[in-house]
């Protein structure tokens, strides 16, 4: 899975909580979770969708704001993870 794929997999997920939650997207903010209007208890069940979708696992000490609010980030994460 290349870069593009992960991150398009990540907003998709993203999206879909998001609407399910019945949040709405905005697509102007620069951090990622505020983007979908994700809280705290959100972005660890979003999470928790990237670990069953990519079959990585989020260690705890890698759960950094740097991580968290930013998809290219994440999908460099999920990247390295897959190896």
């Amino acid at each position: 899975m290349n870069r593009d794929e992960v991150l398009q997999e990540i907003h998709q997920i993203a999206k879909e909580f998001a609407a399910s939650s019945g949040r709405t997207v905005n697509e102007n903010s620069s951090n990622f979770l505020e983007a979908y209007g994700f809280t705290s208890l959100d972005a660890l069940e979003f999470l928790l969708l990237l670990e069953e979708r990519f079959g990585v696992t989020f260690e705890d000490e890698d759960l950094t704001e740097d991580t968290l609010t930013s998809e290219d980030r994440l999908a460099d994460y999920v990247i390295e993870r897959l190896g």
